[in-house]
């Protein structure tokens, strides 16, 4: 069983899931919003949320 964190901004009115942005070949990106430029780590308006997922296919 694996779970999988999958994050969302609230910024538009309902939850947007968020993708993972690169930032470069060293480092894993970080999701972000589009629109507004929150992350989980930089979230002044505190409209980042996320959910965990299990797979149970592992």
């Amino acid at each position: 069983m694996s779970i999988y964190r999958k994050w969302f901004c609230s910024c538009r009115g309902k939850p947007v899931e968020l993708t993972v942005v690169d930032q470069n070949e060293d480092q894993t990106g970080e999701a972000t919003c589009p629109r507004c430029g929150a992350s989980p780590s930089s979230d002044p308006k505190k409209t980042i949320t996320y959910k965990d997922i299990e797979d149970w296919n592992d």
